[in-house]
Order: structure tokens, then C-alpha cells, then sequence
């Protein structure tokens, strides 16, 4: 019994979190859209429409709440949840590739650019409605699944998820090589150069800037 709860509350981590990934990604390619007039690629990762963040605020938002029944508490906690999570993915994001994917100083009452009072107000509105709406309805589907499927769903999703974070993070460190004229030293660098070239990865990240200088990666020679 006690496996099968551990098997249960993995699959449904892994589940919540690639379908936060999805949605997150979809939903910034509509904002895009409409924001720009065209469609510009909202991807985290090399390979699937998924965004991380959103994955990783998607998760922990619905393991928080899920007991909560207080409209207002559920607010306040995805404004303050959301403007966390949203920082710190900021932080990592500058600190260990020196990047940064957004940023929000022309934003009144934001914090280091990273999230704002504006997007934390977002996050709540968009709690609210994913507790209210999404939640309830997407549980129910993903416990459709029978308990002896789950198990190979979630050894499936997270090896997919691994490799895929791996080549992505290998991908761009290498990328950002390339950019500061740093030739091949081994396999894997030749590799990299080979399959995921500047002008893929230009495609994939069009958005991403320089955290020094600000300037896009894109146009960076």
C-alpha cells in the first residue's frame, strides 16, 4: 500500500509539472501572438513546447493550494508564491548561464526586474482561476489512468524530462562557448556544435539576453 501511494504521488508530481510546462508555454506563445502580431517560440527546452517556470509554479501552486478553500487566501498565496518562484527562477537563470529571459525595471515597484507587484497580481488572478477551473478538472482526468500504467508513465515522462533538461542546459552553455570565440575541446563540444548550432538555438530562445550587457544573445556576434 504504501508503494503504491509513493508511485500515486510521483506520477501525479511529474504529471502536474509537464502540464504546467505545456500550458505555460502555450499560453506565452498566445500572449506573443497578441502582444506582437506573430508567433515567436516560448520554449524553456530544446525539445517539446514546454517552459519550465511554469512547470515549476504550475506544481508547487496546486501541491500548496489543493486544500485551501478560501478564495482570497488562494490570491494572496499564488501573488506571493508566484512572485517567489518567478525570482528565483530569475536568479538561477543569471546566476549559473548568465542569461536572463525577461525583465521587468520599466515595471513600477519590481523586484530587481526579476517579478513585479503587476506580475505577483497576475499570478494571484491566474491561481485563483487555475484552483477554481484547471485543477479539480485535470486531476480527474490523470486519475483516469489505471495505478498499474503510472508507474511506466512517470519512469517514461522523467527520463524524457532528464534528457531533455540535460541537452537543453549542454546545448546553451555551449552556445554561449561559441559566442565568446571558445573553440571545441572534446566530443561532446563537437557534438554540440554540430546538432544545435547558433542559428537553431537562436529559434528556440530568440528572447534571451546577456545579463551584463542586456543584449540579446541573437544579436550578439
Amino acid at each position: 500500500m504504501k508503494k503504491e501511494r509513493i508511485i500515486n504521488y510521483l506520477y501525479k508530481v511529474v504529471m502536474l509539472f509537464i502540464i504546467g510546462c505545456f500550458i505555460g508555454c502555450i499560453f506565452e506563445t498566445i500572449l506573443c501572438f497578441l502582444q506582437r502580431g506573430h508567433f515567436e517560440s516560448r520554449r524553456g527546452l530544446i525539445y517539446g513546447p514546454l517552459n519550465p517556470v511554469y512547470g515549476i509554479g504550475f506544481l508547487f501552486i496546486c501541491l500548496l493550494l489543493k486544500k485551501e478553500k478560501r478564495n482570497y487566501m488562494i490570491f494572496l498565496k499564488g501573488f506571493f508564491y508566484g512572485g517567489v518562484i518567478e525570482y528565483l527562477c530569475s536568479w538561477f537563470q543569471e546566476m549559473f548561464f548568465h542569461t536572463t529571459s525577461w525583465n521587468y525595471n520599466k515595471y513600477a515597484l519590481n523586484f530587481d526586474g526579476r517579478t513585479s507587484i503587476y506580475h505577483m497580481i497576475c499570478w494571484g488572478i491566474g491561481t485563483f482561476l487555475i484552483m477554481e477551473y484547471l485543477y479539480p478538472n485535470i486531476i480527474k482526468l490523470i486519475d483516469k489512468i489505471k495505478l498499474r500504467y503510472r508507474l511506466v508513465i512517470t519512469i517514461v515522462i522523467l527520463i524524457f524530462l532528464i534528457v531533455d533538461i540535460t541537452i537543453s542546459s549542454l546545448a546553451f552553455i555551449r552556445y554561449k562557448e561559441r559566442l565568446n570565440k571558445i573553440p571545441a575541446h572534446n566530443s561532446m563540444d563537437r557534438f554540440m556544435d554540430e546538432h544545435y548550432p547558433n542559428e537553431y538555438l537562436v529559434k528556440i530562445y530568440p528572447n534571451i539576453r546577456d545579463s551584463k550587457t542586456g543584449v540579446k544573445l541573437s544579436k550578439m556576434k
